[in-house]
């Protein structure tokens, strides 16, 4: 596993995104469904979940990333550079 990617305080591997289990969603709806457009363009989505704490990393194939915070000041703006980095990388995956 990468270094980078996100892992559980107890430095367990992080849980992917594939298996949608009913606790691994964003808790606020705008980052969770530009987290479902990514998800759809192919990037490879991560996320940490440790209680009520979540956080997220959305990879691409060229190994360019960013990350998604598990409070967000403002959840529109969140969502709206989860967007920005899809379409940056909407060819590589």
């Amino acid at each position: 596993m990468d270094p980078d990617d996100f892992t559980h305080a107890r430095g367990r591997p992080a849980v992917g995104r594939t298996g949608r289990g009913k606790g691994d969603r964003h808790q606020k709806k705008d980052v969770e469904a530009a987290l479902k457009r990514a998800e759809a363009c192919g990037l490879k989505v991560t996320c940490s979940q440790n209680g009520h704490n979540w956080g997220g990393v959305i990879r691409c194939p060229c190994n360019d990333k960013v990350r998604v915070h598990r409070t967000p000041r403002n959840p529109g703006e969140e969502a709206k550079k989860i967007d920005v980095f899809i379409g940056k990388h909407h060819n590589c995956a």
